[in-house]
C-alpha cells in the first residue's frame, strides 16, 4: 500500500583535516559509523584508480574505519534527521499577519 520509507542521516566528519558533514538516504532505520565511513570512502575516492583504498566487501566494521583513518576520515558522528524542514516552511504560530 505504502512505499519504503527513507531515512536521513546527516554525517558529520574530519576529511584532512577540514570539518564536513553530508547527509544520506537510506531505507535502514539506523546507520552505523562503518556503514557511513563505507559511503565516505566511496564517495572521496569513489573514481580512484587504486582499488586498494577501499576495503573488501565483507570488511567489519573496525577494518573499514581503519582504513577511512588511512586516507584521512576522522571523527565520524552520524545523527538521525527526524524532522527536516525547507527553508520558509517552520510552522508559522509565532509569526503575525
Amino acid at each position: 500500500m505504502f512505499g519504503k520509507s527513507s531515512h536521513k542521516f546527516e554525517i558529520n566528519y574530519i576529511f584532512q583535516n577540514d570539518p564536513r558533514h553530508h547527509i544520506i538516504e537510506s531505507e535502514e532505520e539506523g546507520m552505523s559509523q562503518g556503514s557511513a565511513a563505507r559511503h565516505l570512502l566511496e564517495l572521496h575516492n569513489g573514481d580512484a584508480e587504486n582499488s586498494l583504498v577501499m576495503p573488501e566487501a565483507g570488511a567489519d566494521e573496525a577494518k573499514i574505519l581503519e582504513q577511512a583513518e588511512v586516507i584521512g576520515i576522522t571523527d565520524i558522528r552520524v545523527t538521525k534527521l527526524v524532522h527536516e524542514h525547507e527553508p520558509g516552511t517552520t510552522p508559522g504560530h509565532y509569526q503575525q499577519p
